[in-house]
């Protein structure tokens, strides 16, 4: 990614754009803590690595298709473009994707009602 993609000054790479820059630390502990909701866990073992590297197996695979869900969502909204997007732009971002998720039967049956909790308990 071309360095002037970031406005912060730090390096860029994908982690740091996706877990510390701009309102990404906000996202993703935001983030982090509606996982460790689902998953029944503190949101400290919720490891930043999952947002590139989610290499974890979840029952049942309802729980898993969210998780999945969720990370990709974020890592897909943080690394677009060329600016950095704000936290509300995300939520309104994931109000959108979880309507499109909804309208398609075969997804509804990968994530079940996982993402109803997901969305609406923000802020």
């Amino acid at each position: 990614m071309a360095a002037d993609l970031l406005n912060c000054g730090e390096g860029d790479n994908i982690m740091h754009r996706i877990t510390e820059c701009g309102d990404g630390r906000e996202i993703w502990e935001w983030k982090r803590k509606r996982i460790a909701w689902i998953l029944r866990m503190d949101p400290v073992w919720i490891p930043n690595e999952w947002t590139i590297r989610p290499q974890f197996k979840l029952w049942p695979p309802q729980r898993h298709g969210t998780v999945l869900w969720m990370l990709a969502h974020v890592v897909w909204y943080r690394i677009r473009g060329s600016r950095t997007p704000s936290a509300q732009e995300y939520f309104e971002f994931l109000r959108r994707a979880r309507w499109k998720a909804y309208q398609d039967r075969r997804r509804v049956n990968k994530v079940g009602n996982y993402l109803q909790v997901h969305v609406t308990v923000h802020h």
